[in-house]
């Protein structure tokens, strides 16, 4: 699976490149190292350079940079915190399945996550610079990914897509707020705090 090839394919033709995923033989580690992973770093590392070396403008019209280590430390923490969440989004997906009618297997509940976020990392690269952030709505386009791939992977019944989904989202947004919580807590929350005193 070269990496390129599968995200251009996942985004461009997505019925026909989830018939392909699902019957893919792999196992979870290779997904996370070989896709996941990588992928993921482009909103991290942009972000990164966003906030250090681009600078983010303040209300009063200049502009501050976050201090690089500060940065470096919640974007790491970030990242890790991200991927972890990924395979809990998983998990609950496997979890959750049987209330759906569907197939429950973390296998492919990964796959289904994995993939159907590849949008969502490749619109990262606009946080390298804070004022494009707003593009970064194409990252929806993942949900039409998700709904797509539930019949395919998870043969979740065509009555139930909707439900799912919703179940998915309600999931997805009650793990990305814990983890902006950890995150704005620890890391970003003292940073901007000084940023704003300056």
């Amino acid at each position: 699976m070269a990496i390129v090839d599968r995200a251009r394919e996942i985004i461009l033709d997505p019925r026909l490149t989830w018939q392909t995923i699902k019957e893919e033989v792999y196992n979870i580690k290779q997904l996370f190292v070989n896709y996941a992973a990588p992928l993921a770093l482009i909103p991290a590392v942009c972000g990164l350079i966003g906030m250090t070396l681009v600078g983010i403008r303040l209300p009063s019209g200049s502009v501050a940079r976050a201090p690089f280590a500060e940065a470096f430390i919640g974007g790491a923490l970030g990242y890790v915190l991200h991927l972890g969440g990924i395979f809990v989004a998983a998990w609950a997906i496997a979890r959750l399945a049987s209330l759906f009618e569907a197939k429950s297997d973390l296998d492919l509940s990964v796959k289904l996550v994995v993939y159907a976020m590849t949008p969502a990392w490749l619109v990262g690269v606009f946080s390298m610079v804070p004022g494009l952030s707003i593009i970064s709505i194409i990252a929806f386009y993942s949900i039409y990914l998700l709904v797509l791939g539930l019949p395919v992977l998870l043969e979740v019944p065509a009555n139930k897509v909707f439900l799912f989904t919703m179940s998915i989202l309600l999931t997805g947004f009650i793990i990305s707020f814990i983890i902006s919580m950890i995150l704005v807590g620890t890391v970003y929350g003292p940073m901007y705090m000084r940023m704003m005193a300056v």
